[in-house]
């Protein structure tokens, strides 16, 4: 299984030229280049194997039900997992596993159950103020969240929707809203791959929509993403910009 993701444009057929033709621009490096990726556990394949190509500022789908691995490839792309010995991975030019805390800190992850999930009981100002002071260093005492520095802390992942109230508590959020401020505290991280699970746990189609609209504007915007769902249709009955590159993952 192959997927290849690249950018460019093509020079305007028949444009005058004055003087030498400037040399090609040299391509850039892959964010994402797997060969034979795959991982193995006690009880058999757990996915893979995987050949990936992604460029920068591209969105890549990742399509897979239920027991095909795909919250453990997210993983792996993202430094979080260690691949098969044999499986060759470089991310943002570091190789996996042994450059993985290089990853680690440049690939931030959303939607991940039981890693990124919020406190229920905590409120928006207080999540985004606890990022920010684990992001920055230790000595540095983060100030009091006004709603105005909010609103420009979560702006790449709201887009044109209303941020929530500073204490509004997680629990009364929708399922939009979270899955949005869940994005919005993995951008904090000023990532250069973003990887995202499960956006389907996103159940309304409509409110769906406004997600992959985010991750896509997101990605023109120079942004790597790797964003995973389960629905086999998932491209079809969106709209999109630029239809994504899609990897599929059997079961």
């Amino acid at each position: 299984m192959t997927a290849s993701a690249e950018i460019g444009t093509d020079p305007t057929p028949g444009a005058a030229s004055d003087g030498p033709a400037a040399p090609d621009a040299t391509p850039e490096p892959p964010v994402v280049r797997a060969r034979h990726l795959a991982l193995h556990g006690p009880r058999g394949r757990v996915y893979g194997p995987v050949d990936l190509d992604v460029a920068p500022g591209v969105l890549v789908l990742v399509q897979g039900a239920q027991g095909s691995g795909r919250t453990s490839l997210l993983l792996t792309l993202a430094g979080r997992m260690v691949p098969d010995a044999d499986a060759r991975l470089d991310v943002l030019g570091h190789r996996l596993p042994r450059e993985r805390r290089a990853v680690q800190s440049a690939a931030a992850i959303a939607g991940f159950g039981g890693i990124d999930d919020l406190d229920q009981s905590v409120t928006v100002g207080a999540l985004v103020r606890e990022r920010l002071a684990w992001l920055g260093p230790w000595y540095r005492r983060q100030p009091r969240l006004t709603r105005r520095t909010l609103d420009e802390a979560l702006a790449p992942a709201f887009g044109d929707r209303p941020v929530p109230a500073p204490g509004t508590v997680a629990w009364d959020l929708d399922e939009l809203d979270a899955m949005l401020l869940r994005l919005g505290l993995a951008l904090l991280q000023r990532p250069r791959l973003l990887v995202v699970d499960d956006v389907d746990q996103v159940l309304d189609d409509a409110r769906r929509q406004v997600v992959w609209t985010r991750l896509e504007r997101l990605a023109a915007g120079g942004l790597t993403v790797v964003a995973a769902c389960a629905s086999a249709d998932e491209v079809t009955r969106t709209r999109w910009v630029t239809p994504p590159t899609v990897v599929a993952l059997p079961l």
